[in-house]
């Protein structure tokens, strides 16, 4: 046979006939040889990205969980922080009217302590004043016997006469 019998369109029965028995000999022994190993790893890469997937949405799911829980208990500490500074605004109150309070009471006392002393003084004043008027009676008293008195008319105006100089 020449080469320049040669057609593509027609072709020689028993070029085919042997193309064909190479095709399955190489297609058999390929087959088992590559084939299934590549079928096995394409099932592996299968599986692998379908538990990726799933691990995807999984892990979704606990982002989505993990976002709820972070948005609770972000809520949760801004009631906790209000309630807080309300706990801490009433008590400043409460120790501001306490202090208002201890701050009356002080002044009450020093009030009290000062019209006490006041009341002493006062009294010490008069007490004074008392030995002042005694001494004074005396020192009348004195004169009024010392001086030789002819009648009761003179020692009643005289004894008037020296309340009128004490006054």
């Amino acid at each position: 046979m020449l080469l320049a019998d040669f057609n593509v369109l027609k072709p020689d029965p028993g070029l085919l006939f042997w193309t064909l028995v190479v095709f399955a000999f190489v297609y058999f022994f390929v087959g088992r040889a590559a084939f299934k190993p590549i079928q096995k790893a394409l099932k592996k890469r299968d599986t692998e990205i379908q538990e990726s997937i799933d691990e995807a949405k999984r892990v979704q799911a606990q982002m989505a969980q993990m976002k709820d829980d972070n948005a609770r208990l972000l809520a949760e500490a801004r009631e906790q922080s209000t309630r807080i500074i309300a706990e801490a605004e009433a008590y400043a109150k409460k120790r501001r009217e306490e202090a208002v309070e201890e701050a009356k009471e002080a002044a009450r006392k020093v009030s009290a302590d000062a019209q006490r002393d006041i009341a002493n003084l006062r009294d010490s004043a008069m007490a004074d004043l008392k030995k002042e008027v005694g001494a004074m009676a005396l020192d009348i008293a004195e004169k009024v016997v010392r001086k030789e008195l002819k009648s009761d008319a003179s020692q009643t105006a005289l004894v008037k006469e020296l309340v009128n100089n004490l006054n």
